[in-house]
């Protein structure tokens, strides 16, 4: 009997929790009708924690409506990207609920309203960037990064763009992250001729650029097999740490980009600055210094650190200089290091040749 009954309440529950769901659900409707999908939302995610055990019907409601509250907030304005990624979230889950149950009620709106959002996005991403909005492009192919991490081109173009408008942080954040992918970006590049402009765009997709080549504002569509991108996710990398002081891991950057291509030039020349600027640190406490024997002492100790700084800077340049012998950026800057360490040969020899 005690068995019967508390099955019995339990079912009772049951049914009262499906059944306030269901106003809940009617109650966030009604208030996405009325143009208010904040609203809309908050009565959602009140019966969120019943999801998982509504019947198929209501829970594809549920998602369905999750999805147009995130669009509704969405085209006021309201963080954009954010709100359309979490919309698309919506409409993911809503597809796999359906396709799990075989229940498909709204499975094809919500691939339909997935396909419009993202292409809506990824078409103004492009347009900020064409007129030199780096944050906001950044911003939103950073969403559509989250809307299909298997796209991690919008990633690269996320943090590339975050790198323009000179937000180091968030820029440094995406870049590390490719890295940690093995990011190479290694594809096909979608170019097209603007015909107001006549100048040719990139294009993120193959999509995007058809849509406007059909829509008569691009002409003269090609491919391009784009290169590996690392060498420019260690660049900006090292650009970063740079910026923020932190010369070590600019470094290694600068050596990573050597071990995969020993003749780029950028990575010796900016290797001997970084050591430069360690020099300047030296040379400001070699300033500070008193003339006691104490100080005579750690003048010497800091002199010859200062000066093996200067050789690894001499090191580096004498590497560019073989790749490129006619570079007067490098032969400017080991003529000064030479005289710098009293290496007369050295200098003379170069000074010879240029």
């Amino acid at each position: 009997m005690k068995k019967k009954y508390l099955v019995r309440l339990l079912l009772f529950f049951i049914s009262v929790s499906a059944a306030a769901q269901k106003d809940q659900i009617k109650a966030a409707q009604n208030e996405l009708n009325n143009g208010n999908p904040q609203a809309a939302l908050s009565t959602l995610k009140a019966c969120e924690y019943l999801i998982t055990n509504a019947k198929d019907q209501d829970r594809s409601d549920f998602f369905n409506l999750k999805g147009k509250a995130f669009t509704g907030l969405a085209n006021k304005n309201i963080e954009t990207a954010k709100n359309l990624s979490l919309a698309v979230s919506a409409y993911e889950e809503l597809i796999a609920s359906e396709v799990d149950s075989g229940n498909l009620k709204y499975a094809v709106q919500a691939k339909t309203a997935i396909k419009e959002i993202k292409d809506n996005l990824e078409k103004s991403a492009n347009e900020d960037s064409n007129v030199n909005k780096y944050a906001d492009c950044a911003n939103k192919m950073y969403y559509l990064y989250q809307m299909d991490k298997k796209d991690t081109l919008k990633l690269y173009y996320a943090a590339s763009n975050f790198m323009n408008a000179k937000e180091y942080d968030s820029a440094l954040k995406n870049f590390e992250e490719l890295k940690s992918l093995n990011f190479t970006g290694k594809g096909i590049q979608y170019f097209a001729t603007n015909k107001k402009s006549k100048i040719e765009e990139l294009f993120a997709s193959a999509n995007h650029r058809d849509s406007n080549i059909k829509a008569g504002t691009h002409e003269i569509p090609r491919n391009v097999m784009a290169p590996s991108k690392k060498i420019d996710v260690y660049r900006s990398l090292a650009q970063i740490y740079t910026e923020k002081g932190n010369t070590d891991n600019a470094e290694n950057y600068y050596k990573k980009i050597i071990d995969l291509n020993p003749k780029y030039i950028d990575a010796y020349i900016n290797m001997a600055y970084l050591k430069l600027d360690k020099r300047k640190a030296l040379t400001d406490e070699i300033s500070n210094l008193g003339t006691s024997a104490k100080d005579m002492k750690i003048y010497e100790e800091l002199k010859a650190k200062k000066d093996l700084v200067i050789k690894s800077a001499v090191s580096y340049l004498e590497k560019g200089n073989t790749i490129e012998p006619k570079n007067i950026e490098i032969s400017k800057m080991l003529l000064n290091l030479y005289r710098a360490l009293d290496m007369t040969n050295e200098y003379n020899a170069l000074k010879a040749k240029i």
